[in-house]
């Protein structure tokens, strides 16, 4: 049951780092990220005790839009001594206006082997998603959808202003039934504090803390799916962040990052 529950939102989960590290209203920094990812915390019934893992994500801009692309690994050890494996290529483009969305999400792992997703969103007069796989499947989509960077550029213009709480409807893509989630975020105060590796010209003096709950979009109340708690400064670069599944935690660590040249647009 846990293997399946981080199957399902972890494509989510990285799709929000993704969108993160590329919407700040004060600046946006194409580039490329590393990260290690490890258990963080575990309650005492998990049957968890170990995450090995890395992440490697490019955020770039296009002419039109943003263009992200996710790889990442995680083996979770049991505390019987085996193991579970997950792969994953997520890769998703938003145009700039934020009113267009897709993507592609390749999943495969060893507990349900491989899984494949793909689609997309506009906020056109009839607003919807279609996911072109499987059974072409169509969700409508609420009028005040976000997707994920225009969600991120509200939450820290909302910080901006003073006001650090956001409650939105954001459409991820992914799986048709976990696609839209139901978000509360929290924009911590700028914390002043330099990176801890060379981040030659991406560096900066500080960091903005950021803590977003999921729901599911039927959700009435009741404790959110997950969690993602992270640390982004203000061109985007996000350096740490934690995904709590409630039992347990997994933690990513920031070990490199690159600067990527924008286009020439007319």
């Amino acid at each position: 049951m846990i293997m399946r529950k981080i199957f399902k939102f972890s494509l989510m989960a990285m799709s929000l780092v993704i969108s993160i590290s590329a919407a700040h209203a004060g600046g946006i920094a194409s580039h490329k990220a590393f990260y290690e990812m490890s258990l963080d915390d575990r309650e005492q019934n998990s049957n968890i005790v170990n995450i090995l893992g890395r992440s490697a994500f490019t955020v770039e801009r296009d002419c039109e839009g943003w263009i992200s692309v996710e790889d990442y690994m995680i083996e979770f050890v049991s505390e019987n001594g085996g193991s579970e494996r997950i792969l994953s290529h997520f890769e998703s483009w938003e145009a700039k206006s934020g009113d267009k969305f897709s993507f592609d999400v390749t999943e495969e792992s060893t507990f349900e082997g491989r899984k494949d997703y793909a689609g997309f969103a506009n906020l056109g007069a009839d607003a919807q998603a279609v996911f072109s796989n499987g059974d072409g499947q169509s969700l409508d989509l609420p009028k005040d959808i976000y997707f994920p960077m225009r969600h991120m550029e509200a939450v820290l213009s909302a910080a901006d202003q003073g006001k650090p709480i956001l409650a939105a409807t954001v459409f991820f893509g992914g799986e048709y039934e976990d696609a839209l989630m139901k978000t509360n975020t929290v924009v911590g105060n700028w914390q002043e504090q330099s990176p801890n590796i060379d981040f030659g010209t991406l560096s900066a003096k500080g960091y903005w803390p950021v803590q977003v709950a999921y729901f599911k979009h039927s959700a009435m109340n009741g404790e959110p799916e997950y969690e993602i708690s992270f640390r982004v400064q203000p061109n985007g670069v996000v350096r740490q962040y934690v995904i709590d599944y409630g039992d347990f935690s997994i933690a990513a660590k920031l070990t490199r990052v690159d600067g990527i040249d924008d286009p020439v647009c007319k």
